[in-house]
């Protein structure tokens, strides 16, 4: 479709124009292009134009904070993250008191989240992309939400396949050194 309004609107003699306005940008110069066309050829406004807008337009967030500040509202979340806080002054001695998977696997999510958030807010803090750039900030993300995906999985699996996280905590505090006075 956009070929077809690129090519008449070529074929009226107003090529210049078109040229003028892809270089400004593709969504424009696709909006500009169809406005000129229709008051040309006396169509209506195309409703598909005003569909398109917003999806094209619409900023992917890979972050908490960035998801919290696109609604202007960091309310919600900052409640969120202390109610989690808050939660795990229960889950940690609940899991070693009553030590079951179900326990643990709660246990490994509070935490990894927790220790995500807290990792995030010093991404987000000190890797401002005023300072190190574009890329270095979207690097950090990425590999942070792989090292936290690494980290749930890999705790889900000691408490799949082994003795659970709060068992396998109670063994590691209970290893005794080697006493080097004899």
């Amino acid at each position: 479709m956009l070929s077809s309004v690129l090519l008449r609107g070529a074929a009226r003699g107003n090529a210049a124009t078109l040229i003028k306005s892809v270089r400004v940008s593709p969504l424009k110069a696709y909006s500009t292009i169809v406005a000129n066309t229709q008051r040309q050829v006396g169509i209506k406004p195309l409703a598909l134009a005003k569909q398109i807008s917003p999806i094209v337009m619409r900023e992917i967030s890979v972050s908490a904070p960035r998801m919290a500040s696109a609604t202007g509202s960091h309310t919600r979340l900052w409640t969120i993250e202390r109610v989690l806080s808050a939660g795990l002054l229960a889950v940690i001695p609940a899991a070693f008191i009553a030590p079951s998977q179900v326990m643990d696997a709660l246990l490994a999510i509070s935490v990894v989240i927790h220790t995500h958030w807290g990792v995030e807010a010093m991404v987000v803090d000190y890797l401002r992309p005023s300072v190190v750039g574009n890329v270095v900030p979207k690097v950090a993300h990425i590999a942070l939400i792989l090292m936290s995906v690494a980290a749930l999985g890999g705790l889900f699996y000691f408490i799949k396949n082994d003795i659970g996280l709060a068992n396998g905590i109670k063994r590691f505090w209970a290893i005794k050194g080697k006493d080097t006075n004899q």
